[in-house]
This record gives C-alpha cells, sequence and structure tokens, in this order.
C-alpha cells in the first residue's frame, strides 16, 4: 500500500471507532406524571370481503376441451358412424379402452388424456363447464347404442 492509502485507510478507521465510542450525555431527567387512563372505545372494524377473482384460464381449457372432444368425434364419423359399422366402432372402443399401441387408438386416447386433465384444472378452478356433462367416449357410446337401435328396427320389418 502507499502512503496515501495508509493514511486514508487509518483516518477512516478513527473516524468510524470515535464515533461508536461516545456516550450519550444529553440525558434528561423528567419527573413522573399522572398516568393518563384512556376510555375503551370499542371499534367495530369490517373487514373486507374477499372478491372471488375469476380464474383467467377457463377459456383455455374448455377451448382445448372442445378441441379434444371436436376431434374425437370427427374420427368415430368418418371412421364407423357415416358407414353405420357398429361391429368396428366397438372393436375400436375396446382397443381405446384397454390402451391398444395402435394409431387411431393412441390418438384417441391422447385427446383423451388432454380432455380429462383441462377438465380437472377447469373443475379445479370452478369454470362453466355446463357443456361438458358428458366425457367424448360416453357421447360415442351413446351414439353406438343409438345406430344398434336404429339397426333393430330396421332389421324387425
Amino acid at each position: 500500500m502507499t502512503n496515501l492509502q495508509r493514511i486514508c485507510f487509518i483516518t477512516g478507521f478513527a473516524i468510524f471507532f470515535s464515533g461508536c465510542n461516545q456516550e450519550n450525555t444529553s440525558k434528561t431527567i423528567t419527573p413522573p406524571t399522572k398516568p393518563v387512563v384512556k376510555k375503551k372505545i370499542k371499534k367495530v372494524v369490517k373487514q373486507p370481503q374477499k372478491k372471488h377473482k375469476a380464474y383467467k384460464y377457463c377459456s383455455k381449457h374448455t377451448k382445448v376441451m372442445s378441441h379434444a372432444s371436436k376431434y374425437i368425434k370427427e374420427e368415430f364419423d368418418k371412421g364407423y358412424f357415416l358407414e353405420k359399422d357398429i361391429v368396428g366402432a366397438k372393436a375400436q372402443l375396446f382397443l381405446i379402452e384397454s390402451k391398444s399401441p395402435s394409431i387411431f387408438a393412441k390418438n384417441i386416447n391422447d385427446a383423451l388424456e388432454s380432455y380429462t386433465s383441462q377438465y380437472q384444472l377447469a373443475k379445479k378452478n370452478k369454470c362453466n363447464l355446463k357443456s361438458f356433462k358428458i366425457s367424448p367416449i360416453a357421447k360415442v357410446k351413446n351414439t353406438i347404442k343409438t345406430l344398434e337401435k336404429s339397426d333393430e328396427k330396421i332389421n324387425k320389418k
């Protein structure tokens, strides 16, 4: 260290420690006074009611759910319902429920997984789920039942 740095360093320490050692010599003694008795006034404080903030991602969840539901419906419509292939639809439904590695079943299961996860998030955050009361697979099962009933009516005649 140079001499100038040493002088500044020692001066800084001296100022710092001399300021810490000073005692407060201006103590004044005040005579005791009578304690002031205050009347206790109870104030009723109304707590502000917490307003339920609307969850801002409800539309995102419902959009994903409607897309997944629409995808499942369209795939079954194209593949089975337009041709009224009830046996094929039942077979594909079995493959989907048993998590088959076929491409069709994987795609439908991925859409169902997406639908279910978004549904759970939306339900947890109290979103409006009135239009999603029935799952897409339940809708497919209902369509199969409807086609079976109409097929039975045609065969009876």
